[in-house]
């Protein structure tokens, strides 16, 4: 028989402890955001930029419709959110990456469910065209194509998402040279202002209470035609978040949305009341 010293008997069960502990966290699923417990922090992405939804206030702290909205969603089911103020496409990869787990406004593609839940619609988000206030009567156009027939260049925020009509517009070899791509939307409202593009792509809301803080709101004005109508969702990390919270979630959503408070948080916006799309967007 063999009699192992104390110092080789502990030696070896702590290798032996080591290994059932790795055997384990490959057959054990990930640390999940459960319906029925939160974490201390729960990360949720926050633009500084895009009012009124999501921005900077006059006290240098992260305000908004929608993260006063998640703010009460969110304590509802027991979660008290960190907000990390990030650029939108930013967001999207440190989501991927299960280091934030949760973001709001944010449109569903095949793209983004491998790596994203989503929760049940919110509000609802439009995306049209926002030109100088002196070029109201300058553009006719009633079709995707005449931005390309009257040679406009345009503003687009880089990783956002303005409908399918807008993405096949933008995968059209014709259509390189009349888009630019901007990081934010003052960017883009000081390119409109100082006359180096003829219009933005974003939603009309955010781009007027952006001009608004800057004193510009006068100069700019939305044009008629629309690119894109559709509801918006708190997008999850499937690294982090379960499907069950997802579903608690939606539950608390669906009795939120009925309030009154929240259709005067969010007016036409509301869900239940979309704005009509353009005549290409069905």
């Amino acid at each position: 028989m063999v009699v192992l010293s104390s110092g080789r008997l502990f030696t070896s069960l702590f290798r032996l402890a080591i290994g059932v502990l790795a055997v384990l966290w490959t057959i054990l699923p990930p640390a999940y955001v459960h319906a029925e417990d939160c974490p201390k922090t729960f990360r949720v992405g926050a633009s500084d930029d895009y009012e009124p939804f999501s921005y900077i206030g006059a006290d240098g702290k992260l305000t908004g419709l929608d993260l006063l909205f998640v703010q009460e969603i969110l304590a509802e089911v027991g979660c008290a959110p960190q907000f990390v103020d990030l650029p939108f496409p930013r967001a999207v990869v440190e989501l991927s990456a299960g280091r934030i787990d949760m973001m709001m406004f944010a449109s569903v593609t095949a793209e983004r469910q491998n790596f994203a839940l989503f929760s049940a619609p919110y509000r609802n988000e439009t995306a049209g065209l926002i030109i100088r206030a002196r070029d109201q009567d300058k553009y006719p156009i009633n079709e995707v194509g005449d931005l390309l027939k009257l040679n406009l260049l345009l503003a687009h925020d880089v990783g956002t998402y303005r409908g399918d009509l807008f993405e096949t517009f933008m995968a059209n070899p014709e259509a390189k040279k009349n888009i630019i791509q901007v990081s934010s939307s003052r960017q883009s409202l000081n390119m409109l202002v100082k006359g180096r593009i003829n219009a933005i792509v974003e939603a009309p809301a955010a781009v007027f209470a952006l001009a608004e803080t800057l004193g510009v709101r006068d100069e700019i004005a939305e044009h008629p035609f629309l690119l894109w109508s559709e509801p918006v969702h708190f997008m999850f990390s499937r690294k982090t978040v379960s499907p069950e919270f997802v579903a608690r979630i939606d539950a608390v959503l669906a009795e939120a949305v009925q309030t009154p408070e929240y259709t005067s948080q969010f007016g036409s916006m509301s869900v239940g009341n979309p704005a009509h799309a353009g005549s290409e967007t069905n």
